[in-house]
């Protein structure tokens, strides 16, 4: 099973009106779950999606997304403000699920873990079983963090030189990796 883990350091942790650009660029988050999960008319049922917000009001939350079990859901952005919404107020949707948890306790529960990074190793040439990748929001992941990933064996992979949306960066690492032929 693939993971992909999004640290959002502003993502809303409770109910909100507006866009969700304006709840704490959940918009990324949102954008996020759409290249970890979607294929045109389908789902990955053989991905997990995590995003870990530390914005207001209550932080950290942890925000799981999994293939396995996601239905009832369209791809639009008004869908996916109202179901993010409705989890944020305690509400429920199949697949979609949130608990009290910060990134540092759920990164030890992980075997084979990645750093999506610019200056990493060429992600062609590594060879995974299974993977989990940890990409930053619009500002990427705290150096702090990054640095305890690497000392507990996290490697620094790369899908190319230049610093790409973290959106982009999922969707090319799920290209890269069906290329490969990895589940």
């Amino acid at each position: 099973m693939r993971r992909f883990i999004l640290y959002s350091r502003i993502g809303y942790t409770g109910p909100f009106k507006g866009s969700l650009l304006d709840a704490g660029r959940l918009d990324t988050v949102y954008q996020c779950i759409l290249t970890s999960l979607f294929v045109s008319h389908g789902i990955r049922r053989d991905v997990e999606f995590h995003a870990f917000l530390y914005g207001k009001p209550n932080p950290p939350l942890h925000l799981i997304v999994d293939g396995r079990t996601l239905h009832d859901i369209r791809i639009d952005e008004n869908t996916w403000k109202e179901t993010l919404n409705k989890v944020l107020s305690g509400g429920t949707h199949p697949g979609v699920s949130i608990c009290k948890e910060g990134i540092e306790v759920y990164a030890k529960s992980l075997n084979e873990y990645y750093i999506l990074n610019e200056k990493g190793e060429d992600i062609k040439n590594v060879n995974f079983k299974d993977p989990s990748f940890f990409v930053g929001d619009h500002v990427g992941l705290p150096k702090k963090f990054e640095d305890a990933l690497s000392k507990n064996g996290a490697k620094k992979i790369s899908i190319g030189n230049e610093r790409y949306l973290a959106a982009s960066t999922i969707d090319i690492t799920n290209y890269i990796l069906d290329e490969k032929g990895i589940i």
